[in-house]
């Protein structure tokens, strides 16, 4: 026998029934003796709740109606101590029968701590007592002779007593392999977290197939035209690379199992070379074991859920002996790797499809972003950056033309939503907006009515925020002092003034950034978001700006902080904005973005225009 025994091994071998739960109470382990106590499979227990595998109904329950068992768990979690249950009675399966009997059983619970002293598993040793339970009640009537009762009382403390010597000789094996069990606990648990089936193949190797004594081993997984397998390092690079993918009909181990569903045992060089005849020599296991050096190998598949999602590879540098015991524990451990491969594969998918909406949604975006209008004496620049969580890419726009009249034409808005439907509907909005906008010469209150007439008569179905601004160049004699303060009018005495009108529909305010550098947010009394309601009463707005001015328009993205409100943010981009009032639009545009790269949930859009 080898000087030191392996966790699973010694697990399964142990004479008395234990059974091993993380602290959600799902059973994570069993050995063989709990199985034959419980008339149940490894694969009816594992990974479920300890009170759905073990209905309430066939257990003692308290005078609440609670089972005593529950009981006692919830003590051990709550007081992070052992918990000794006595005698409770049960109803489990015979195996041999096939019928319900009535077992008396008591339980000792004990807690495994994690680093920072929370309780991570129960370990639990049950001992069944049904034989002293019914010579209890089998004790005579008193009117039995005393003679008689000595006997049966002296009979019954000798078995008593030898089984308790007997629990406590389990008890003691197990406190001397408490950590390799412990450690044994642990590989299930981090197998079921694995992130990645890469990650999922080095917890095996560093703590699952090291409990079962491996020198190596590999996750094969199904898909579409292929078969890939990742294979720990210590099976050699060699291996990795000759055998990372094959065929659905390759006749490798792996790739069998993976497909058929059907458990392959290799103990021993002579049981491979067999294999190799019956199943044909290309690839050989003759070739794996001399690539690996592994002359021993159990495939086992990975199923859930009814469907063979691929298989577990164990190898071994010797020759092994397969017991029954001995496959108990690994079938039990393979169901937690299906279990975990499962997990991953729903996670990738899910991964996977939020990757594609978000890229659809951004290309459908940047596709309806066109460059923006170079009318005479204006600059504009636009900039466009979706969430740093890719699958929240919504309706943010902006648009930038002139129309047919000649008047210069700004808009930003942002359609409520963040999918594939938002940035849809945002395409419909933008080029409504900017159909009705050309043609009609309106100002921008009158052009946002009408769109809200068209998204109502067209069904469009989208609510949106939108500021929409023209601005024109005025000549002195056209500024007058009856639409202006006299303040404004002879501030604006000079060559370049433009007249700047806007409408604001629900939306983050304007920010004009005078050449001086003071900052205004142009903010009015509050206004119906687009979709709303067509015939609500929208009003329009003026502002004289000179020349060297800045308007900046942007999404609520800019402004929006987990932890903080929008005036906050607002109030941060009105002293930015001061400190950046000397930079080209450009730069303001790009310093803005950089300060909130780490900081933005939503997309961002900015137009920035100079007079």
């Amino acid at each position: 026998m080898r000087a030191q025994l392996d966790d699973l091994r010694l697990f399964a071998a142990l004479p008395t029934a234990h059974l091993v739960l993380d602290a959600d109470l799902v059973i994570r382990q069993v050995n063989p003796a709990y199985l034959r106590l419980v008339g149940l499979r490894a694969v009816d227990l594992i990974g479920r709740r300890a009170f759905d595998a073990l209905p309430p109904g066939q257990q003692a329950l308290d005078e609440d109606g609670v089972p005593h068992l529950l009981r006692s768990f919830e003590q051990v979690l709550a007081t992070r101590e052992p918990h000794t249950l006595p005698a409770q009675r049960y109803r489990v399966l015979d195996l041999h029968t096939g019928r319900t009997v009535e077992r008396w059983c008591s339980t000792t619970t004990v807690p495994v701590l994690d680093d920072a002293g929370e309780v991570e598993l129960l370990l639990q040793q049950v001992e069944e007592v049904t034989d002293c339970a019914h010579d209890r009640q089998a004790r005579p009537p008193h009117h039995r002779s005393e003679q008689q009762w000595q006997a049966r009382a002296l009979s019954a403390e000798t078995e008593l007593s030898t089984r308790a010597h007997e629990a406590r000789a389990a008890r003691e094996s197990e406190r001397t392999r408490a950590r390799e069990l412990a450690a044994l606990a642990t590989a299930t648990v981090r197998v079921a977290s694995a992130e990645d089936v890469t990650e999922l193949v080095e917890v095996l190797l560093e703590h699952g197939l090291a409990a079962l004594g491996a020198h190596g081993g590999a996750v094969a997984v199904r898909e579409a035209d292929v078969v890939r397998l990742a294979i720990s390092a210590s099976l050699g690079q060699q291996a990795r690379v000759r055998w990372d993918q094959l065929p659905p009909d390759s006749r490798v181990p792996a790739v069998v199992s993976a497909i058929s569903g059907r458990r392959i045992l290799l103990p021993n060089p002579a049981a491979s070379l067999a294999y190799d005849h019956e199943h044909g020599p290309a690839p050989s296991m003759a070739e794996v074991m001399s690539t690996t050096g592994c002359p021993a190998w159990a495939v086992l598949p990975l199923a859930r859920g009814g469907a063979t999602l691929g298989s577990l590879v164990v190898a071994w540098s010797q020759a092994q002996t397969f017991t029954p015991a001995a496959l108990e524990v690994l079938d039990a451990f393979a169901a937690q790797c299906a279990q975990a491969l499962a997990r991953i594969q729903v996670r990738q998918e899910q991964q996977d499809e939020a990757a594609e909406t978000s890229k659809l949604a951004e290309t459908l975006q940047r596709s309806l972003l066109s460059e923006p209008a170079r009318p005479g004496g204006l600059q504009i620049v636009t900039r466009y950056r979706p969430a740093a969580r890719r699958a929240q890419v919504g309706g943010d726009w902006y648009d930038s033309f002139v129309t047919s009249t000649g008047t210069t034409t700004l808009v930003v808005g942002d359609v409520v939503g963040h999918d594939r439907e938002a940035a849809a509907a945002m395409g419909q909005v933008r080029n409504l907006l900017r159909g009705v906008a050309y043609t009609l010469p309106a100002p921008p209150a009158q052009v946002l009515t009408l769109l809200d007439r068209a998204l109502r008569g067209l069904d469009v179905g989208a609510l949106a925020t939108a500021v929409l601004v023209t601005i024109e160049r005025v000549s002195t004699e056209q500024v007058s002092a009856q639409r202006f303060s006299v303040e404004q009018h002879r501030a604006q005495q000079a060559a370049g003034t433009h007249l700047l009108r806007w409408s604001n529909a629900g939306h983050p305010p304007p920010l004009l950034i005078h050449p001086e550098g003071v900052t205004e947010v142009l903010s009015t009394e509050a206004e119906l978001l687009l979709g709303f309601e067509p015939d609500a009463h929208r009003r329009d707005h003026e502002v004289l700006v000179r020349p060297g001015s800045t308007l900046l328009l942007y999404t609520d993205g800019l402004i929006e902080r987990r932890h903080a409100s929008i005036d906050d943010g607002l109030g941060w981009l009105v002293r930015t904005a001061a400190t950046l009032a000397a930079a080209t639009p450009a730069d303001l545009c790009d310093e803005l973005l950089d300060l909130v790269v780490d900081d933005a949930e939503d997309d961002i859009v900015l137009l920035a225009l100079r007079t």
